[in-house]
């Protein structure tokens, strides 16, 4: 096989594989810290960071901090999508 042509193929099958893990993460009600990691790019441990110490905002003056849903504790921390959506809106977006 072309090694071209097989290297294109790995691509595209990347980017599917990608897009179907978007699209399986975004129709749920509830993200778990694993995909707030993966729908904002940070590491796992920057999202718990975020829920227990914040973000800075305003040059470091406030924190803002990313809230679990109430009472699911015992399975791990759950965020709605409107509440992350709520966090993300008080930085601007990552530089591509």
């Amino acid at each position: 096989m072309n090694p071209d042509f097989e290297t294109e193929i790995r691509s595209v099958l990347a980017e599917i594989l990608a897009a179907t893990k978007l699209s399986a993460i975004r129709s749920k009600v509830l993200y778990s810290v694993e995909d707030v990691a993966f729908l904002t790019g940070f590491s796992a441990l920057t999202v718990y960071g975020w829920i227990h110490n914040g973000r800075p905002f305003n040059g470091g003056k406030k924190r803002i901090f990313l809230k679990p849903a109430d009472g699911l504790a015992e399975r791990g921390f759950r965020i709605f999508p409107d509440e992350l959506d709520h966090f993300l809106s008080h930085f601007p977006p990552a530089r591509t």
